[in-house]
């Protein structure tokens, strides 16, 4: 049942500035509990758990499978929905290895069922192009791309491939420009926790941890976070356009956003493995075109996520992380600095025991907000 005024509990925690509401027709879906709201318009019941995304015109939401915001609310029989980003188009990979894709229109399957899509990775291994005409898939160890119809083989291992942990995997998760990025998952999750090959097509980048905000497509540029062992707050370089440009003994360098223009900005924390990984404490940094501080957290805070404009606006999630015997709370702020000015626009916050994963949790100095927060655009 969809309440269109705000409970008074959940307005407690999840509130916005009209005033500060930039970029033009910024948009956040925030949960809190049993309930998902899109920020000053409406909240929906829900009992599901997954990934929060919006369609790529922002037109409609998804909380794992189940689409809102549309004539009705439509649960799809999958647990997970890549939008395309453009457009209200989604698909989704079944365990039986077809490829399906959603429209206002309906649903069509594009690959058969045995086809071999790789499901394990869920929304990891399928991503589509910038202009939404092309889907990357993976499928054993290669890349496909589907398009107008076709799926071809455009890059990847070779097919008997075999890493330290057993077969190779190849998981797309982004597009830069013609060429889909891709890790080459070692066949062992431990394994893979401590680095995995990054490439670009069949062009080797670098090292880095299979997270997507460690890597960031904008216009013709790429920056990743270069980097092995699976603790984010100890060695960890930032690559942009092949050149290393965050890199020092004393800080870690995590999370990049950029521009079109090569503006690049990265969260900064200070390089060594804290006595516990949720004592992570990160600021947002400029790197280019010149190298400035942006945000200075209070103690026992962290700047993550950061998300940069082309206005210049940046959103970042002002995240804490906090235990009480086997219970963690993990707490977002969700914050616009605009032309000098600091505002929250939304909060949220959950408490499970950390044996439980209901939510994403700290991982190795990582946080994963993608089940309590999504922003558009």
């Amino acid at each position: 049942m969809r309440v269109i005024a705000l409970a008074l509990a959940v307005f407690a925690l999840v509130f916005v500035s009209g005033a500060a509401a930039k970029p033009t027709g910024l948009k956040l879906l925030v949960r809190a509990g049993g309930q998902l709201t899109l920020v000053g318009k409406e909240t929906v019941n829900v009992t599901r758990l997954g990934r929060l995304a919006f369609s790529g015109d922002g037109t409609l939401f998804s909380l794992a499978g189940t689409i809102y915001g549309g004539p009705d609310t439509l649960a799809l029989p999958t647990k997970y929905l890549v939008w395309a980003p453009t457009g209200e188009k989604a698909a989704w990979v079944t365990t039986s290895g077809s490829v399906l894709v959603w429209t206002p229109r309906g649903t069509r399957r594009i690959e058969p069922k045995g086809w071999g899509a790789d499901w394990f990775f869920r929304e990891n291994g399928l991503v589509w192009s910038a202009d939404g005409s092309s889907l990357a898939i993976g499928r054993g160890a290669r890349v496909w791309v589907w398009h107008d119809g076709v799926a071809r083989d455009v890059a990847g291992a070779s097919s008997d491939a075999t890493l330290a942990g057993g077969p190779a995997l190849a998981v797309p998760f982004a597009w830069s420009g013609d060429h889909v990025l891709w890790w080459s998952w070692p066949g062992s999750g431990s394994i893979a926790a401590d680095g995995v090959s990054l490439y670009e097509g069949n062009r080797l980048l670098g090292v880095t941890l299979m997270y997507r905000d460690y890597t960031a497509t904008c216009g013709s540029h790429v920056a990743f976070t270069e980097g092995v062992d699976r603790y984010s707050t100890d060695g960890k370089s930032v690559i942009f356009d092949g050149r290393p440009v965050g890199h020092d003994a004393l800080d870690s360098y995590t999370e990049p956003a950029c521009t079109a223009t090569g503006r690049l900005v990265v969260a900064v924390g200070r390089n060594n493995v804290p006595r516990l990984t949720n004592e992570t404490h990160r600021s947002i940094f400029q790197l280019l075109p010149t190298r400035k501080q942006l945000t200075k957290p209070p103690w026992g805070w962290s700047d993550e996520d950061p998300r940069l404009y082309a206005n210049g606006d940046l959103i970042f999630v002002r995240t804490r992380s906090t235990f009480k015997k086997q219970d963690v709370t993990q707490t977002g702020h969700v914050m616009l600095l605009s032309q000098g000015k600091l505002t929250q626009l939304a909060a949220t916050s959950f408490t499970e025991n950390e044996l439980t994963s209901t939510y994403p949790i700290e991982y190795y100095g990582h946080y994963d907000w993608s089940h309590s927060l999504a922003v558009w655009p």
